[in-house]
């Protein structure tokens, strides 16, 4: 199977260093006691990946747990007419492909990676033994699950009620690339319309004409490979219209 050649090709001289990772605040690794990080940083293995390469594919038996050290990694599903649906953009610092192995089930989804991507990986065998060994780390993993299974159903809601520029609004505030996050124009990399549109199930020709809608209002400018925010209070206010009238309401992204 692929997935396991891929697998195959994770080293551990490829791993990164978490300890000195600018993305660690955010990752699982840093929820760990001092000795659970010690032994997971010598179990993982890391692996390059380059754009658009497959990550693990559908129908395929998990073999571990993946983490983005570097760039992202798109998890998706395709019809028998190839459209595909975009269920998460893994960004650096999260962990994934954990549901289908604690579940025991096939890959419902496919991943690839979005652009030059670094994973670290840890082995399915592996992993029962450090869970057995911290297990601590069961409430973590527990955590994560019902966090990613909320957001989930804040996702559907969008797809029920919001209206099309708040979907894209949302879809690009999810996309802000780490390094422009805490800056006056973040900015979003790498990410094409076509891939917005299956993040927010709408139609191509409806994400052109947003996208072009909120160029127009100054909220955007569209440049050769990004898309600035001049105005982020705005294309918040897009994503969420509702959020000043009910302060308990939630990003999706969150």
């Amino acid at each position: 199977m692929r997935v396991g050649k891929n697998m195959h090709r994770f080293t551990k001289d490829q791993a990164p260093d978490c300890g000195v990772c600018r993305f660690k605040a955010g990752c699982f690794y840093s929820k760990l006691d001092a000795q659970a990080q010690k032994a997971w940083g010598a179990l993982k293995l890391g692996r390059k990946f380059a754009a658009d390469e497959s990550i693990y594919n559908e129908c395929q038996q998990p073999l571990g747990v993946y983490t983005v050290c570097k760039g992202r990694a798109k998890v998706f599903s395709t019809d028998d007419k190839g459209q595909q649906m975009i269920t998460w953009i893994r960004h650096p610092g999260e962990t994934f492909g954990h549901i289908a192995l604690f579940s025991e089930n096939e890959y419902f989804c496919n991943a690839t990676a979005m652009g030059d991507t670094v994973l670290s990986f840890v082995e399915k065998k592996k992993l029962e033994e450090f869970l057995a060994a911290h297990p601590k780390t069961y409430t973590l993993f527990l955590r994560k699950i019902a966090s990613e299974m909320h957001t989930l159903q804040l996702k559907l809601n969008d797809t029920a009620y919001k209206p099309a520029r708040a979907k894209v609004a949302q879809a690009l505030i999810n996309a802000i690339s780490f390094k422009s996050k805490d800056t006056s124009t973040p900015a979003i990399h790498g990410i094409k319309r076509t891939e917005i549109a299956e993040i927010t199930g709408l139609a191509l020709e409806t994400v052109v004409r947003t996208l072009a809608e909120l160029e127009k209002r100054n909220v955007i400018k569209r440049e050769t490979k990004a898309i600035k925010i001049l105005d982020y209070s705005a294309l918040a206010r897009i994503a969420n219209p509702h959020a000043a009238k009910n302060p308990h309401t939630q990003d999706a992204g969150k």
